[in-house]
């Protein structure tokens, strides 16, 4: 589905790109972070991210890009490595996280009325989410402040490794994640099971296989698809949709930020099109808000525009 006229081409989807981590670099990442402090792990942060620096071309493209588009001007090299020790930290962050250690990062949250009202007064709702700052604090401040659980729709099989070691640390990780490898009538049912239960089921709405049903939407001045799966999930089950962000601020600190999208989403048959074209460039537009305002949060480093260079 297109909005709008493209440059045709055709990046390669994001679930392509493997991993260029080991377990062995992972697991010692991992035992590093929780045998140091915070502050002694991010100093032996800037070797790995040196090296990643040095050997990924198109990492350092990528970056470019995202830090081009959002900031307006060209970076440097600094920038593109700062970029990449946020990444970094925001790994590192997540492992103390799900270790249980909450008390080493500084976590607020803004937290609208209307998004507790929606909240209590339905059953359930999605939270759309994106690769953007870190997921796992929303998840966090939740459990910290009794609000519904948050389950999140996840492929198991992409970044297998970081997630085999995540559920070693909390092993009801597993549990709390619907996995979207099932694909078709099978995951909605499985997000429909934990809307019933009162769950707020997180999806991530910023980048879409190459083989899923997708729109194209106007983002930091270029061309992207965004899958259309959130949008038709929130309409077929009628729930209250909801955008999170876990924005990281430097040092140790973190700001969740939800706010209501809609109450409903609407999806009529005569303008089924024009209404999900409508619903993923609004969220875009929401997202790129938040992108310009914290370039270095922004972690799709893949080709991600449609209109954007080929990267090396």
């Amino acid at each position: 589905m297109s909005g709008g006229p493209t440059s045709g081409r055709n990046p390669p989807s994001w679930d392509s790109h493997r991993e260029r981590s080991t377990p062995v670099m992972l697991a010692l990442l991992v035992r590093l972070t929780l045998l140091t402090g915070r502050p002694a792990i991010r100093a032996l942060l800037w070797p790995i991210v040196l090296y990643f620096w040095l050997t990924g071309p198109r990492l350092r493209a990528a970056s470019r890009e995202i830090l081009r588009r959002a900031r307006g001007r060209s970076p440097r090299q600094r920038d593109i490595l700062r970029h990449f020790h946020t990444f970094a930290t925001v790994f590192i962050d997540r492992v103390y996280l799900l270790a249980g250690r909450t008390a080493a990062l500084d976590i607020s949250a803004q937290v609208p009325a209307e998004v507790l009202e929606a909240v209590k007064a339905s059953r359930g709702c999605l939270l759309l989410g994106a690769h953007f700052g870190s997921f796992e604090v929303l998840r966090i401040k939740g459990k910290l402040r009794d609000a519904a659980p948050i389950r999140i729709v996840l492929d198991r099989e992409v970044g297998r490794m970081a997630m085999s070691l995540l559920e070693r640390l909390d092993p009801q990780l597993a549990s709390r994640t619907i996995d979207a490898a099932r694909r078709g009538p099978d995951l909605v049912l499985d997000i429909k099971q934990a809307i019933e239960a009162g769950d707020l089921v997180g999806m991530l709405a910023d980048r879409a296989r190459a083989d899923e049903r997708a729109i194209e939407v106007d983002f930091l001045g270029g061309r992207v698809r965004l899958p259309a799966g959130p949008w038709l999930v929130a309409a077929a089950l009628e729930v209250p949709v909801l955008i999170g962000f876990g924005v990281f601020l430097g040092g140790n600190r973190y700001e969740c930020r939800l706010e209501l999208f809609e109450a409903r989403v609407a999806l009529p048959r005569a303008t089924r099109a024009q209404a999900l074209q409508a619903c993923a460039q609004r969220y875009a537009l929401r997202l790129e808000e938040q992108v310009r305002a914290h370039p270095d949060n922004w972690f799709n480093f893949h080709e991600y525009w449609l209109d954007g260079p080929v990267a090396p």
